[in-house]
This record gives C-alpha cells, structure tokens and sequence, in this order.
C-alpha cells in the first residue's frame, strides 16, 4: 500500500531533466531517492519566486546512490533534478506536507 505523505515525482526516470513540482508549506520533510543512478546525481532544488529561479538546497540533499534525506525549508516550490546520467532508472518521492516532528538532517538508512 502507497504511503500518502509521499507525492512520487520521479518514475523510472532515464533521463536527464526536472521533476514534478511540488509546492511546499514550510517545514521539515523528506527526499527518498531509489533505483539505478548511472553515474547520474540527483539534487533536490527550491524555487523562492514561484518556478522562475531554481536553487539547489545545499548540504546532503543531492546524491548519487539511494538515500533517504531530511530537510528543512522555508514555504517555496520543490522539484528533484536528474543530472549526469547515462542509463539511469529512478524513482524518487517527496513529502507532500510538512513534518515537524522529523528529527535530524542527512542521508540516512533506509530500512526496506
């Protein structure tokens, strides 16, 4: 059964490009990334103007192998970039409201 709190916004992404944008109210959330990278990197980015500037969110919000990644954002639009890739097969998930009761930043475990 799908988790609710999660909006996918990568299915089996192979290419090179931008994810679904998600708008965001603020808070703490979480960036699941699985799947073959091909040497690709997948960085969370933020947009504070709507869709017009895009901004990677610094620390260990970008990666090249499975993770799971906390973060903390003010209100903004959300998207996931695919860069770098050759072969790659992704599928990432986004929170889709906040989480204030997440704790920690960074890549973590994922337990399957």
């Amino acid at each position: 059964m799908a988790n609710s709190s999660f909006t996918k916004v990568f299915t089996t992404e192979s290419s090179n490009t931008n994810s679904t944008v998600i708008t965001w109210p603020g808070g703490t959330g979480q960036m699941v990334v699985a799947g073959t990278f091909g040497s690709g990197t997948v960085k969370l980015q933020l947009s504070p103007d709507d869709g017009t500037t895009w901004v990677d969110v610094g620390g260990d919000s970008s990666v090249t192998a499975a993770a799971v990644v906390n973060y903390s954002v003010n209100a903004c639009s959300l998207r996931l970039n695919l860069s770098g890739s050759s072969g790659a097969s992704i599928n990432a998930w986004l929170t889709q409201s906040s989480r204030d009761d997440v704790e920690g930043k960074g890549v973590m475990d994922c337990p399957y």
